[in-house]
């Protein structure tokens, strides 16, 4: 009896002491709910919450596709970035929870989240990102099983996927996909020559009314599909050769996408295989790029075949072929393309880079003066560890072209060849690189350059190619013969580049005496600075340009005056020798 009355009191206690400290718990949670409050009337005075919901929630959005479409930006499993805007006050989390388009970006993530986006996103578009570097990752298989679902909803799909993953989901593809206007796959090289290709057998049921833009690496799919007749964009690469439709099947394909805007065939044909001559052109009425990575023979007979606008930017790699050493066949495609004397249509060509190595040839041809900062088309970029070509679609650069030569080719006559075939009237800006030992000899100076009434600037970086410029630059006739497509043409040049008001040289040696100066030999002519010297000074009395005074900054290294300059000077003088060049080259090389 005594137990339970002292249970009974203590009870009583505990009791008092608690109403008081829930009492207390009240006030805080209301003084908490109260600075809430004030907190969040104080942040809808700011700027920043002036903005309409609609702006903010377009701002989110472009916050989610930049790190979306950013390589490398987003790791596999991880939470997205985007979705920290969520956190930071609750006006922003009302914004970003309404807004069904910002949660529409999925990749690869844990179960939890994939199921969370799809849910946030409502009805929105979604936009599909797998990119599976190893065939372990069993968690992608698991995140396209749900995104599957959602089939009818995905706009665009990219995946990037091994070769063992690609076997097992490709072939799934087959649910209808009525919204789909983005489709990207890339299945990764298993490095077997002989490898089988994975092919889209029936692509999303062809049910893709909306597709627009297609690319494959290392994947294919049936060449007569119906799902491709409203393409606008079609990029094919690295087929393999088992995979690789014939020019035939590509014509035909092509035939039904009477809107495309872009082409790009990069390693997506090798063989010309048994093509029809005489098969109908194919006309390209819209197509404003045209990327072409292919053996010389398949080029020709694409580009013999194929009707594009005078405006279409062309960026083209011909791989060199053992049994093909003539260009030729070339030429008169370039000059049906990009030599047309409308003015009114065809791209002003005013510079024109030419680079040059003993495994390639490279030719950059541009319609804004002085552009020499892009690089020829072969050449890659590296983005996150990923390589890009040197497209520069939209630069101003009607014409990119490499070839492949081989060891024993006439590499002048290719490079004249091309030349005489684009149209350079206009020309004001040549730049001229080459590696190893090469030399253009002057009859290449004369007729190809030599006649162009408006070329202002050249620009050189290899001794061998100073020699045949040198020759020409003197004012007077040049009467001498040069080989055109294989026949010889004797023609004359009363003065080389009459309007040349600068000459650049860099990595330029110029011997210590020339035979051809001492003897009277222009035949064995070996240039010298005073072979230079003496060719300016004629242009200059006959009021031609460039004028002397141009190259006091730009020779590597001469022996002029005793004053010696040479390339490997310490740093720690340059100052110094910039002003000693300024004291000594005051008048220039004009003795007067």
């Amino acid at each position: 009896m005594a137990t339970r009355v002292d249970s009974t009191a203590s009870s009583a206690r505990s009791n008092t002491a608690e109403e008081p400290q829930a009492r207390i718990d009240d006030d805080i949670t209301a003084l908490h709910l109260s600075t809430y409050a004030l907190r969040t009337h104080r942040n809808t005075l700011s700027p920043i919450s002036r903005l309409p919901p609609e702006t903010l929630a377009t701002i989110f959005v472009h916050c989610a596709r930049h790190y979306y479409y950013c390589e490398g930006a987003l790791g596999a499993y991880q939470v997205p970035p985007w979705v920290n805007v969520s956190y930071v006050c609750s006006h922003w989390r009302n914004v970003a929870l309404n807004c069904a388009s910002l949660w529409s970006f999925l990749s690869v993530s844990s179960p939890r989240w994939t199921e969370e986006l799809l849910y946030r996103s409502k009805l929105a578009p979604l936009k599909i990102r797998m990119h599976m570097r190893y065939p372990t990752q069993s968690g992608g298989l698991r995140f396209w099983e749900k995104a599957d679902a959602y089939a009818e909803r995905i706009q665009e799909l990219s995946l990037k996927l091994t070769r063992h993953t690609a076997e097992e989901i490709l072939p799934k593809l087959t649910s209808r996909a009525p919204l789909l206007k983005t489709l990207h796959i890339t299945v990764q090289r298993s490095g077997n020559r002989g490898e089988r290709h994975v092919l889209l057998d029936t692509l999303f049921s062809e049910d893709t009314q909306s597709l627009r833009i297609l690319e494959l690496s290392n994947c294919c799919i049936s060449w007569s599909s119906s799902a491709l007749g409203g393409i606008t964009s079609l990029r094919l690469r690295d087929l393999a050769p088992s995979s690789q439709p014939t020019i035939t099947e590509l014509i035909a394909m092509l035939r039904r996408m009477p809107n495309l805007v872009y082409l790009y065939l990069e390693n997506a044909l090798t063989s010309a295989g048994q093509f029809n001559p005489s098969s109908k052109d194919l006309d390209l009425p819209r197509l404003s790029r045209l990327a072409l990575i292919a053996p010389f023979s398949v080029i020709v007979v694409l580009l013999t075949h194929l009707r594009t606008p005078l405006k279409t930017e062309a960026r083209i790699r011909c791989h060199y072929e053992d049994s093909n050493n003539d260009y030729t066949p070339l030429y008169p495609l370039l000059a049906k393309i990009f030599n047309n004397t409308s003015e009114t249509q065809t791209p002003v060509i005013r510079s024109l880079v030419i680079e040059g190595s003993s495994s390639a040839l490279h030719f950059v041809f541009s319609t804004s003066e002085r552009d020499f900062e892009h690089r020829p088309f072969s050449k890659t970029i590296l983005s996150d560890e990923v390589g890009y070509l040197c497209e520069d679609w939209d630069c101003g650069i009607p014409l990119k072209l490499d070839f492949s030569p081989s060891a024993g080719m006439d590499r002048e006559g290719l490079i004249g060849g091309v030349c005489r075939n684009v149209f350079l009237t206009h020309l004001r800006d040549v730049h001229l690189i080459f590696h190893g030992t090469t030399s253009l000899s002057p009859a290449f100076w004369k007729g190809i350059l030599g006649h162009l009434q408006e070329l202002r600037f050249i620009k050189l970086n290899h001794t061998d190619l100073l020699a045949g410029l040198v020759s020409m630059l003197s004012p007077g006739p040049h009467h001498r013969s040069e080989k055109q497509d294989g026949a010889t043409v004797e023609s004359s040049l009363q003065v080389f580049a009459p309007s040349l008001v600068e000459l650049e040289l860099g990595y330029v040696e110029f011997a210590e005496d020339c035979l051809g100066r001492t003897q009277g030999n222009p035949d064995k002519c070996i240039t010298s600075a005073l072979c230079l010297y003496d060719a300016l000074l004629r242009r200059k009395a006959e009021g031609y340009g460039p004028s002397a005074t141009c190259h006091q900054k730009v020779v590597d290294k001469v022996d002029w005056d005793g004053f010696t300059r040479m390339s490997h000077d310490d740093e720690d003088d340059e100052d110094e020798d910039e002003d000693e060049d300024e004291d000594e080259y005051a008048d220039g090389y004009d003795p007067s």
